[in-house]
Formats: structure tokens, C-alpha cells, sequence
């Protein structure tokens, strides 16, 4: 016989009245190149409404790159990366680039397990991120001065080596 617990069924004893205040929320950031959204509490199927307003959000922004920062999240089962792969899809068909940073524990291994990295790349780190897809970013450390052509730069550099 199932264990009802604040008039939900559960199978395995879980108190599930403590879930419902854990639902997923997110705070905006804009970084130098790209947005930052960064995911706290609970990705479940309960989060639609949050998962809808971070899909609008995704579509308003004026970058074209957007991060999903995972660390935050303390949970995500397999509906949560259903709507993950729906924010992936509204982005893309939006003209927006997504990459997620995945933290640790239970959030990494349900990731990993699913290989949703295949489809939304994923980074360890902003660092990761930024090295990897924000090229204006890399270029910006770049020796060459303000406005000179990387390419210029190299070849003088390979013509003065071989003299």
C-alpha cells in the first residue's frame, strides 16, 4: 500500500509536502558577453511555470549567448532535463546560442547520465565557458594592439623568427 503524504501518493515513504517550497527559480546576471542564468532549488515537473518565465527571458536578452548555470540546483530528475532540452530548442530557434555549467553531486551524475551535454555543451566552469566560446574575450588578451589583425601579428612574428 503506497504511504500518502500531504494528500500526495508516494511510493517509497518520501515526505513530498517539503518538495513544493524547493521548486527551481533563477536569477539573471549579464556577464562582459553573454547571460548568465543561475538555477537554484529543485528542476522537477513541478517547475514549468518557472522553467516558461526563464524560456522568456532566454528569448529577451539581447546577447546571443546564454549560460545555464546548474550549480545551484540541489536536484534534477528526468523531466527537469526534458525542460532543459525545451529551453535548448526555444533558444536556438530564437537565434541564441545556450552552454550549461554543471556543479556536482546528484545534478553532475543525472547530466552526465543522460548525455544532455551532446546537445547543450556543457563547461565546468565560466572560465571553461568563456575560454571555449567567447572569442572576442581570448582575442581581447591578445598582444596585438586595439584594432591590428591577429593574423598580421602572427606573421610578423613567424618572419622575424625565421630571419
Amino acid at each position: 500500500m503506497p504511504v500518502v503524504t500531504a494528500g500526495l501518493p508516494d511510493h517509497r515513504g518520501v515526505d513530498l509536502s517539503t518538495c513544493a517550497g524547493d521548486a527551481v527559480r533563477y536569477r539573471k546576471f549579464q556577464e562582459r558577453h553573454f547571460t548568465r542564468f543561475i538555477l537554484t532549488g529543485r528542476l522537477t515537473g513541478q517547475g514549468g511555470d518557472e522553467v516558461r518565465d526563464l524560456i522568456a527571458d532566454v528569448k529577451r536578452v539581447a546577447d546571443r549567448r546564454c549560460v545555464l548555470d546548474l550549480g545551484g540546483l540541489e536536484f534534477i530528475d528526468s523531466a527537469g532535463i526534458g525542460m532543459l532540452l525545451v529551453v535548448n530548442g526555444e533558444a536556438v530557434a530564437a537565434g541564441k546560442a545556450v552552454a550549461m555549467l554543471v556543479g556536482e553531486g546528484q545534478v553532475l551524475r543525472v547530466v552526465t547520465l543522460t548525455r544532455i551535454g551532446m546537445i547543450i555543451p556543457q563547461f565546468e566552469s565560466v572560465d571553461a565557458y568563456v575560454a571555449a566560446c567567447v572569442p572576442e574575450e581570448v582575442l581581447a588578451e591578445h598582444p596585438c594592439a586595439p584594432g591590428e589583425d591577429p593574423l598580421a601579428l602572427a606573421a610578423r612574428a613567424l618572419t622575424a623568427s625565421a630571419a
